[in-house]
């Protein structure tokens, strides 16, 4: 090897482990300021299974007496009839929508914590179609008038009768033109001029969502800057596009999001470090309400403690944090975008640009801005927004909408625009947020002087309520509220939005609206929290819905793998689970045991050759309980034969009910099938590992010892998921009936002996009877097969 040749290998070496400490370097740095959430919250969402809470343990779930549970059950019983009375036009017409549309079964569905969703959507029907609004107040089919706090998902910022002027004139400026789309109607000028002069930047882009609007605003930052991460932080949310949701409701795996955690100086030495990778860095100003957490949702609202609001203090701070990224994407030449499709002209005229003092490169915005029509805007600088490469001319971002620029659209967004701009709106926003500061402030008072656990907090006109003690069964506060008369979206107390046009009627009627349903809640019992001996708290909670979870999530496995077939683990659920009530006395627990052997006895003990069969059997297991603890080998080998000969009598002679045994607790034919091939199995698989010194009688005892370990898995993994499945009580109610059926098999069957000889049972041997215990027959369908055969 020449010196040149030596040098050159030294070069690419040390070049490489440069590259390799450098890269190694960044990805330590982004790993310390990445969210754990996402990730982890998706992990789990593969895991945790889904279940229902029975009306026994739906409304004692945070461990409540009976008492309470009867309070609490006479209050939902209540609730549901109101409603079915208050909203029966509107429940009969929804049965159709609710069928067709996928999108409202998701949110009918997801209104409150899973366990708790079968039994509400049974009782508590909300379901409502709208036919018309006047000003916050919304109109049902059934005539009902609720004061809307929803906002229409963040839309109505101004007040419904605005919309409704603006659509109407909006239609009667473009009316003349039609759905005309391509060439553009002259009001898209002026639309542009004034979405110019309040996003301070250069161009614009027309779509048709939010959601559309942010998929644009990615790729076109990506293609600009030629990079391919993206950067978003814990909890925001940016719409449905699987590109910048790399939590839970995203299956595909997001290598290109950098998931950040919010108000983290790490999070920023990420940024730099990374920024040569970085396409843009996303935020939703509206997390400083929320830092870190998701979007808050009764879905998810299992305890008081997953539910937080920023503190004044917080939302100072998050002011300061938004100028920092600033600083550092000015510094390190990475794009920052605003999604304002939520807070655009909702938190000031000029949206949480205005509000924090902060400019983004590139601002998104929706649902308001429509002027009641569906809508989308991308406004950047205008190196951010090229849609072609110019020293490439097959390179190019294709980014368009059939859509976008529709002339409708373009006409209302024109006249909200020419209004949200105005002198008069501003003395608008800041009289109705003055109002609603105070409103804030007057409600928690009077929530306080009730005693109610509740508060408000709020950021400009979005507000939330904060739950101050423990307890499991918040979410319900959305019910009475609906009782009370107020409008709330699926997402329950967690988002709520008051419109420009309340007046102080309107909020005095939605604070006398949580009075009220406060004091009904608390007087149904959602809120007992224990005695001083037992009291209800975080912990106690936390603790209990962890137990389910993994109860439920352990026996779901189960049941959805082979184990449950081979252990025979009953239904839990249905017709063909077994009705299994713990015994509560001794005397309870005898007649339980003594139930399980007549019914058993019922379902498959009818044939008086299988009944002179287990009565061989029988005998030979009681001697082998006094054989066992001095000869194992000779009680296997006994105990084995007892065991074939006692389920040949079933397999060959007795008829085919598979129905009736899955309402034991007990094996049925089909899983007894694994039994046998269990003690198959074992001594092939001893006898492979033995030596071939071994003569057949010193075979024996490893054999015997083989079947031992079989009888146990398959005698006390029974047991143990009876446990799992009824408790402790059933599983030996099981257990004990198992060990002393050969006493009673004894007892019971000894008439066979004289009977057996001249009993015309032999006659239904066969290998057809065989086969229908393999494929699980039920008894009836077992009979009309032999009827067949026999016509």
């Amino acid at each position: 090897m020449t010196l040149i040749q030596y040098a050159a290998g030294l070069v690419t070496v040390a070049a490489l482990l440069a590259y390799l400490i450098t890269r190694a370097y960044k990805i330590g740095l982004t790993l310390l300021a990445t969210s754990p959430t996402p990730t982890g919250a998706r992990f789990a969402s593969g895991i945790l299974r889904s279940f229902a809470l029975g009306e026994d343990k739906f409304y004692c779930a945070d461990g409540a007496p009976e008492a309470i549970a009867t309070k609490r059950r006479a209050g939902m019983d209540a609730l549901g009839a109101s409603f079915n009375q208050q909203f029966a036009k509107s429940q009969k017409a929804s049965e159709t929508v609710l069928a067709g549309i996928s999108d409202l079964r998701f949110t009918d569905t997801n209104r409150v914590p899973f366990p708790f969703q079968k039994l509400v959507r049974e009782k508590l029907n909300v379901a409502t179609l709208a036919l018309s609004s006047e000003g916050p107040v919304i109109v049902d089919l059934d005539g009902n008038k609720s004061l809307d706090i929803s906002g229409s998902y963040g839309v109505n910022v101004c007040g419904y009768d605005r919309y409704k002027e603006w659509m109407s004139a909006g239609l009667e400026r473009t009316k003349a033109l039609g759905p005309v789309l391509g060439p553009l109607h002259p009001i898209v000028g002026e639309n542009l001029a004034m979405i110019k002069a309040v996003s301070k930047l250069d161009e614009v882009s027309f779509h048709m969502s939010g959601t559309e609007a942010i998929m644009c605003a990615v790729r076109l930052a990506a293609f600009n800057k030629r990079r391919k991460l993206v950067v978003c932080f814990a909890g925001a949310y940016h719409g449905w596009w699987d590109g910048v949701q790399p939590g839970p409701g995203n299956e595909r795996k997001n290598t290109d999001v950098l998931c950040l955690k919010d108000m983290s100086p790490a999070s920023l030495t990420a940024i730099r470090a990374r920024a040569s990778e970085i396409a843009c860095v996303i935020v939703n100003p509206l997390q400083g309400f929320n830092p870190n957490s998701p979007p808050p949702n009764d879905m998810v609202l299992m305890t008081a403690s997953i539910r937080k609001a920023a503190s004044t203090q917080t939302l100072d701070t998050y002011a300061v944090w938004l100028k920092q990224i600033r600083q550092v994407c000015t510094e390190c030449d990475v794009p920052l975008m605003f999604d304002e499709v939520y807070t655009g002209f909702r938190m000031a005229p000029g949206g949480a640009q205005e509000y924090y003092g902060v400019n983004a490169d590139m601002v998104v915005y929706g649902k308001t801005l429509g002027g009641g029509m569906p809508v989308g805007v991308v406004c950047g600088k205008k190196e951010l927004m090229r849609r072609f490469d110019p020293e490439h001319p097959l390179r190019v971002s294709y980014v368009i909408g059939t859509f976008a620029a529709h002339p409708l659209t373009m006409g209302t967004m024109n006249e909200f625009l020419r209004w949200v701009t105005s002198p008069a709106a501003r003395t608008v926003y800041t009289t109705v947020g003055t109002q609603f500061d105070a409103w804030i402030g007057d409600t928690n008072a009077a929530l306080e002087a009730a005693s109610l656990p509740l508060k408000v907090h709020n950021l400009t006109t979005v507000w939330t309520i904060i739950f101050s003690q423990p307890g499991r069964y918040h979410w319900m506060f959305q019910y009475y509220l609906r009782a009370e008369g107020i409008a709330l979206s699926w997402v329950g107390t967690g988002r709520l939005l008051i419109s420009l046009d309340f007046t102080p009627e309107d909020f005095a009627t939605v604070r006398a609206a949580l009075l009220r349903a406060g004091k009904r809640m608390q007087d149904d019992g959602w809120w007992y929290l224990g005695t001083a001996e037992n009291p209800i708290t975080s912990g106690s909670i936390s603790a209990g819905m962890g137990k389910e979870m993994a109860y439920h999530t352990l026996m779901k496995t189960i049941r959805d793998g082979l184990l449950a077939e081979i252990l025979c683990l009953p239904e839990a659920d249905g017709p063909r689970a077994p009705k299994a009530v713990p015994p509560t006395t001794l005397t309870g627990f005898y007649e339980e045991i003594m139930r399980r052997k007549a019914d058993d006895h019922a379902a498959s003990h009818s044939n008086c050759v299988n009944q002179f069969m287990h009565l061989i059997s029988s005998t030979i297991f009681i001697y082998n309980y006094y054989t066992f603890w001095g000869n194992c080998t000779t009680t296997m080998v006994l105990g084995l034969f007892s065991l074939f000969l006692r389920q040949s009598g079933h397999a060959i002679f007795e008829p085919p009910c598979h129905d009736e045994e899955e309402l034991l607790l007990g094996f049925n034919t089909r899983s007894k099938c694994f039994v046998v091939a269990g003690y198959t199995l074992a001594p092939l698989v001893t006898l492979l590992q033995l030596s071939g010194t071994y003569n057949f009688v010193q075979a024996l005892e490893p054999v015997a010892k083989s079947w031992l370990w079989v009888t146990l898995f398959f005698v006390l993994g029974h047991t143990g998921l009876l446990w799992l499945q009824y408790g402790f009580r059933i599983s030996m109610v099981w257990l004990v009936k198992l060990v002393t059926d050969p006493f009673t098999d004894v007892a019971a069957y000894y008439p066979s002996a004289v009977n057996v000889w001249s009993s015309p049972d032999w006659k239904t041997a066969g290998w057809d009877t065989f086969q229908s215990h393999l494929r699980g027959e039920p008894k009836h369908a077992a009979a009309a097969a032999k009827d067949k055969k026999i016509e």
